[in-house]
């Protein structure tokens, strides 16, 4: 995967990460940090990432390199810092009516100053200049997640299915 295709918004870098570093997630990050040349979030780490991690390597071990951006986790970068704040990625290639799952998660010490949501924005304008891409969806988000519902609405993204505890939102090209 070329990492030359990182994106760029006022405050952030997006970062696809590669086959190689995205391995490195959890037990290698600081070799991570020293390829990088900045630090990256403990933070995010959790069993649900790491679990996420397992299953896109999977599918990048088997995919064109040219998929990779779908696959991987992009690293958010606080330029300024710079700092290694968050990850943020599709759950696969848009299927077959266009659709493109996203996900996301940030270091809670970042959290709130609006970098998901720049992050957001970005990789759906990403998206959206990709052939194949119709929609992005935000599905089965928990009612009581309200910092991620205000994320998906800031980016445009609007409720298409409801449940009694989650709601399902997407955004069209």
């Amino acid at each position: 995967m070329d990492t030359l295709i990182k994106l760029r918004t006022s405050r952030l870098w997006l970062q696809p990460l590669t086959i190689s570093q995205l391995r490195l997630y959890p037990d290698n990050l600081a070799r991570l940090d020293g390829e990088l040349g900045f630090p990256v979030s403990r933070a995010v780490v959790t069993k649900r990432v790491e679990r996420a991690i397992s299953m896109k390597l999977a599918r990048m071990e088997g995919a064109s390199v040219q998929l990779h951006p779908w696959q991987t986790y992009w690293l958010m970068v606080v330029r300024a810092a710079p700092f290694g704040a968050g990850l943020i990625g599709f759950k696969g290639f848009p299927d077959s009516a266009g659709e493109a799952e996203i996900g996301y998660g940030i270091d809670p010490a970042w959290q709130g100053q609006g970098y998901t949501t720049e992050a957001v924005k970005a990789l759906i304008a990403w998206a959206f200049r990709e052939p194949g891409c119709q929609a992005v969806v935000a599905r089965d988000t928990k009612r009581s997640n309200v910092a991620s519902l205000r994320v998906q609405a800031k980016a445009g993204l609007t409720v298409y299915r409801e449940s009694e505890d989650a709601l399902w939102l997407r955004i069209e090209r």
